[in-house]
Order: structure tokens, then C-alpha cells, then sequence
């Protein structure tokens, strides 16, 4: 989602953008004002701010910022690593705000035993999508599917990628792993109620969605071949199925299930093809379609031809 994007969603009817507007999936980014945040000085001062922006409002303890941000390193109240980094996020931020007066919509402040960070008028993508997902799992509740689905779509709009993407740490990864989890549930439900709709190229485009997310999906390889085998496909089938077999062989050392090799099976021999649309006669006086003629029981019609055995 573009930052223009998030801006309009963020208004919600007010006549001006955030105060302050992070977007953490993908590419990070801080804009303050709409204008972007673009020098974190050296060290770890932007690991700093966004552990700390997905803790805020929090006072976190200096002991658990430095084993989160200097894992292995060894704590003592004179260590000034943290006080450096803090200090380096407070002079990116005073400059990004270019000295304007009142109070500074993002700052970090300093406690007794840690720091919290303060943000008021926030935007953060994070945020939104948690808020869809709740969204989307409470109108399921109610039996309301069409509310469901634009919940669970908004939230797929707004995951633009991993969680901040090239970042490292323990907790990023964790926070990695459990969107991915979330994100692969919306976009699940969203190949179903096009599937149910019978929208088949909004299903193929979610199913490589799904596989950007992980490509070891091994459902989803299956249902591109069933929808690529509908539709006579067969050179699609053999290519997501060669993928399908390489990436759990070759990645996971493991072969794929007896299901994905039942339906690659059907697939090239044509029993998953959907069957053409019939077409009757026009009746050229009323431009109608005239039904077939009856046959007698026990006979075969014209167009029948025997099959061979298998």
C-alpha cells in the first residue's frame, strides 16, 4: 500500500494526515507531517525506535532493550550503548520535526528504570491490519460473510510484505512469523469466497499471493492445479506441480502428499477439465433455445462414442 494510500485511509474523515504514519511491512518507513524520516544516524538507533514504537506506551525496562537489541552482550548501568542509541533516535527525530514548535508528536521519554516512547495521532499499518483481522473474525462470528471478506481483504491490503523486511533480531522474527500467520489465514479465506463465487482469476492471483508468503503452501499448489486442469491447462498443471515437488524435496527433504500426486494424476488425463457449456437449437422464429429431441430408452445418441477401458 502506498503511503498515499495509508494517509487516506488513515483520515477517516478528519481533514488532515497522521501526525505521525509508520508503515513496518515491507520497507520501513516514518514519515512525520507527511515528510519521510530518512537519516537513523549510525548504530542501533532505528532498531531502537521501532522496538519501542510496537511497545509504546509501555516503560520498558533499559535491562530488556539492551538483551533485546545487544543479544549476548553483557548489561551494567554504565554500559552507554543504550544511552547513545536513545540519544541517536531523539536527534533524528528533532530534525525530522525541523524545530517547530509545541509538543512533539512522537518523543521517547526517559523513567526511572527505562524509556517509553509517546505517540500521539498515529498511524501504523500494524495496527490497521490487527484491528481487520478482529474485524473480519467477529463478523464471521455473526454469520455475516460479505463484512468478513472486506475486513479480511483490507487487512491483505495492507500487508505489503514481511515485517520489516531486512531487519534482524529475535523478536523481529517473531513478529515476522506471526504475521506471516495471520496474513496467510486472510488471504486463505479470500481464495475460498472466490472459489465459492467461481472468480478463478482471483483465485489464481491469491494463490501466488499465498505462495509469496510461503512457497512450501503445498494446499495451494494443489488448487492451482485443479483450477489450471479446469481449464485445459495442462502446461500451467506440470509447472506448479515441478514446483510444488522441488521446493519440498529440494528445501524441505520431504516428498509431497499422496493428495498432490492423486491430483497432478487427474490432471493430465484430462478428468479434471470442466466439461464444455452445452448448446441446444435456436428456435429462429422466437430467437429461443429448443429443447433436444427425446430419444427411446435404451438407445444411444448420435454423438456417443464408445470409450476405452482403463
Amino acid at each position: 500500500m502506498r503511503y498515499d494510500d495509508t494517509v487516506a485511509t488513515a483520515r477517516r474523515g478528519h481533514d488532515h494526515a497522521p501526525a505521525v504514519a509508520v508503515r513496518c511491512f515491507g520497507t520501513f518507513e516514518v514519515r512525520l507531517a507527511g515528510e519521510p524520516v530518512v537519516c537513523w544516524h549510525a548504530g542501533k538507533a532505528r532498531n531502537l525506535f521501532q522496538y519501542l514504537l510496537l511497545n509504546r506506551g509501555r516503560i520498558i525496562r533499559r535491562e530488556k532493550l539492551f538483551e533485546t537489541l545487544w543479544p549476548g552482550g553483557v548489561w551494567s548501568p554504565s554500559t552507554s550503548s543504550l544511552k547513545v542509541a536513545v540519544h541517536a533516535v531523539r536527534r533524528t527525530l528533532d530534525q525530522a520535526a525541523g524545530g517547530r514548535p509545541g509538543h512533539p508528536p512522537v518523543e521517547i521519554v526517559c523513567r526511572a528504570h527505562g524509556y517509553q516512547l509517546n505517540a500521539t495521532e498515529l498511524w501504523l499499518d500494524v495496527d490497521e491490519f490487527d484491528r481487520a483481522m478482529r474485524e473480519a473474525h467477529t463478523a464471521e462470528s455473526r454469520g455475516a460473510r460479505a463484512e468478513a471478506v472486506a475486513c479480511y481483504r483490507r487487512a491483505a491490503q495492507l500487508y505489503d510484505g514481511d515485517f520489516l523486511a531486512g531487519e534482524t533480531g529475535d523478536w523481529v522474527e517473531q513478529q515476522r512469523e506471526y504475521y506471516r500467520t495471520r496474513v496467510l489465514y486472510a488471504l486463505t479465506c479470500l481464495r475460498a469466497d472466490a472459489l465459492r463465487r467461481g472468480d478463478h482469476t482471483e483465485a489464481v492471483d491469491l494463490c501466488r499471493r499465498i505462495l509469496d508468503v510461503d512457497p512450501y503452501h503445498e494446499e495451494t499448489y494443489q488448487t492451482l492445479m485443479v483450477l489450471h486442469a479446469r481449464r485445459g491447462e495442462l502446461g500451467q498443471v506440470r509447472n506448479w506441480h515441478r514446483m510444488c515437488v522441488r521446493r519440498l524435496r529440494h528445501d524441505l527433504d520431504v516428498p509431497p502428499t499422496e493428495t498432490t500426486r492423486r491430483i497432478f494424476a487427474r490432471a493430465v488425463r484430462g478428468e479434471l477439465r470442466a466439461p464444455a457449456p452445452s448448446a441446444g437449437r435456436t428456435d429462429g422464429a422466437r430467437g429461443r433455445t429448443a429443447p433436444r429431441p427425446r430419444r427411446r430408452p435404451g438407445t444411444r445418441p448420435d454423438s456417443w462414442t464408445a470409450r476405452p477401458r482403463r
